[in-house]
């Protein structure tokens, strides 16, 4: 058995009780002083933070009162938000503007007249493809005849690289449920979409403009199928590009003009002439996708590209090969036995010149080589169909083409019905009396610092003023105030000292803390001569009470912002001043504050800052104290312990002796009262 476990039995003295009582007075005596300066340290730590927390808070509100770019704030009002919004940068001079929005930006909106009963539907019967202009691209989306209208919506999506939004629209109900939305993605003239075949000037020149018989010609189809040319005419003498590109697209319009079926054409739109986002080029348009011709003696000085051909309603994939070349095919209506056509011995060139040959011979087929020496097929119709007998798909492959039906962009066009909804348009807007369009509603660069954003036309002038915005200098002073009066009964709690109960703070005796109220009174106080007297914090608003605590006249600092915020600026965070003919940089009594308090908050070496690790290493120090002494405690009662222990089993001995040998006297007691 371990001898401290049955501590006392010997004895009935030396147990526990008795060195708990004595470990207990120890206890008091050496550990109970620390566990009361640690807890102290605690109060002193939590409170210290509460206090930081108190002092960051009148910091940083005294940061913002004493920065410049506090006092560049603006405020804006538009007399008409309905038509236009303005926001404004900090810094932006105060200042009135006169706007007229007479145009906004607009995107280019059309409706596919063709009309289907589900997303699903097929989109086109034949093999075709969807012709397209905008910003300077075309695009030439193939659509098959397997197609749906959701996958053609996707198509334009895809290929345009989101330049052009397709969107599928359920307009109606039944068989004319659904229909296809084109649109462009952005505002602006140069994002107008035109369908069809589109033929783009040059960058007009800048100069004398003048073109006569001869010159500059154009011709297009007419609706009777007819080919027609216009001589355009202008003269015109040193304007710059824009300009003159306007005279030329007006030139052409009135040639055009002077035939009754093309004034018809351009009227509902089949055909268009336009100036370019930019202003600097002419754009031809063709909607129905037939060809555009320009010539004369100008012609290359104007345009790059003298011509835009309809396209080929077939183009084969690969050239014609050589030899012979058996099967049979159908084109339109008409067998063509290939093997018939075609020999052994035959060339590619003899093979080319033999099927186009046949193929010319059908009524209305036309067909030729492209320059890529691609088989081309064309009809009357816009329309061909192509087949080969069960087994002769072979056959189609040597001509380079695929069976299946289809139809040139002059056909399908009628069938879309495109309808154009709206036109894509710059802004055009009026400021300070100068026209200036832009191609998006939002308007950053007219001025600098100032965004306009146009939401509708206006019929009259938009007046929008332009001023300072001293709200934030005001929050931020009665947050000050707030923040102060807040922080005065603290420190007076925390450095207090009462003469009748003895009761100190608890920070009493730390000069860092108790200079903290007197250090800002200080600041706060200071006077600043400006123009020949001196002024106070009195003077914009701000005062002492009896207490010490501050209060704000909102309505005179707010009076004293609007008179001259310039004023309040310099003295709150400083400026310069004229004394004796000299300019002195002064401070404001904001930027007093803040040196304070950045002495005694910001930075390791700061006041507060040092403060606070003293008392983190006298509160470490103190647990270091106390785990030593309480080894000490417990090493010394462990001793004495076993020393109990062995005195102890001494006694018992003892006892155990005597009580042997009082049972032996005992028993000789009895002997001799029996004899």
């Amino acid at each position: 058995m371990n001898p401290l476990s049955s501590l006392g039995v010997g004895s009935g003295v030396l147990n526990y009780d008795v060195i708990d009582k004595l470990k207990k007075a120890d206890e008091n005596a050496q550990i109970a002083p620390i566990d009361k300066k640690l807890q102290e340290n605690i109060n002193k730590q939590t409170e210290l933070v509460g206090l930081k927390t108190m002092l960051d808070t009148i910091k940083n509100s005294s940061r913002r009162v004493s920065d410049y770019s506090s006092y560049l704030e603006r405020n804006v009002t538009s007399s008409d938000e309905s038509s236009l919004k303005v926001s404004v940068n900090a810094g932006v001079p105060v200042q009135d503007v006169s706007v007229k929005v007479n145009e906004i930006a607009k995107n280019s909106i059309n409706e596919i007249g063709l009309k289907f009963a589900s997303r699903d539907d097929l989109f086109s019967k034949a093999d075709t493809m969807i012709k397209l202009y905008v910003n300077d691209k075309h695009y030439h989306i193939k659509i098959s005849a397997t197609d749906t209208l959701g996958d053609v919506a996707q198509k334009i999506i895809d290929e345009t690289k989101g330049d052009i939004n397709a969107s599928i629209m359920k307009t109606g109900e039944g068989d004319s449920a659904y229909s296809l939305m084109i649109n462009s993605k952005e505002t602006g003239a140069s994002n107008n979409i035109y369908f069809g075949n589109t033929l783009v000037s040059k960058d007009i020149m800048n100069g004398a403009l003048s073109l006569v018989d001869g010159d500059l010609s154009i011709t297009m189809m007419d609706s009777n199928g007819v080919n027609k040319t216009f001589s355009i005419n202008v003269s015109n003498n040193n304007t710059e590009s824009r300009q003159n590109a306007n005279i030329l697209k007006e030139a052409i319009i009135t040639a055009i003009k002077q035939d009754a079926d093309m004034a018809k054409l351009l009227e509902n739109g089949d055909i268009s002439v336009d100036v370019s986002g930019d202003g600097k080029r002419i754009i031809l348009n063709d909607k129905r996708g037939f060809g555009i011709n320009i010539g004369g003696t100008k012609s290359n000085q104007l345009f790059t590209n003298n011509n835009i051909s309809e396209d080929d309603t077939i183009v084969g994939k690969t050239q014609i090969a050589s030899g012979l070349i058996t099967g049979v095919i159908t084109i339109g209506n008409k067998n063509l036995d290939l093997s018939t056509i075609t020999s052994a011995k035959n060339t590619k060139e003899m093979n080319e010149t033999a099927i186009i040959s046949a193929i010319n011979a059908i009524d209305g087929y036309y067909a030729k080589l492209n320059e890529d020496g691609y088989l081309t097929i064309n009809t009357n119709t816009g329309e061909v169909i192509i087949k080969s007998s069960e087994g002769n798909g072979e056959a189609l492959k040597k001509l380079g083409l695929e069976s299946g039906k289809f139809m040139d962009w002059s056909v399908f066009a009628k069938k879309l019905n495109i309808m154009n909804i709206q036109q894509a348009s710059n802004a055009n807007i009026t400021y300070n009396g100068v026209s200036i369009s832009r191609p998006k509603n939002t308007i950053d660069d007219i001025a600098s610092g100032i965004t306009l954003e146009l939401l509708s036309p206006s019929d009259k002038d938009i007046n929008v003023s332009i001023g300072r915005n001293n709200s934030m200098i005001v929050e931020e002073i009665k947050a000050f105030v707030e923040g102060y009066n807040q922080l005065i009964p603290k420190l007076d709690e925390l450095t207090r000292y009462d003469e009748d109960t003895k009761i100190a703070g608890i920070f009493n005796s730390v000069g860092d803390i108790k200079t903290i109220k007197g250090s800002l009174h200080r600041a706060l106080a200071s006077t600043s001569f400006v123009d020949g007297r001196y002024e106070s914090m009195i003077d914009y608003g701000l005062s002492f009470n009896d207490n010490g605590l501050l209060i704000l006249d909102e309505s005179k600092l707010q009076s004293a912002l609007a008179t001259d915020s310039d004023k309040v600026r310099d003295f709150f965070r400083g400026g310069t001043t004229t004394i004796n003919g000299k300019e002195v940089q002064t401070q404001g009594i904001f930027s007093f504050v803040l040196k304070e308090l950045d002495n005694l908050t910001t930075g390791d070496n700061s006041r507060l800052k040092l403060f606070e690790e003293s008392i983190k290493n006298d509160d470490k120090r103190l647990k270091a104290d106390r785990a030593r002494n309480l080894e000490l405690l417990n090493s010394r009662y462990e001793i004495m312990a076993n020393r109990f222990a062995a005195y102890d089993s001494q006694i018992a001995r003892a006892n155990n002796s005597f009580n042997s040998l009082n049972m032996m006297i005992e028993q000789s007691i009895a002997d001799k009262k029996k004899n």
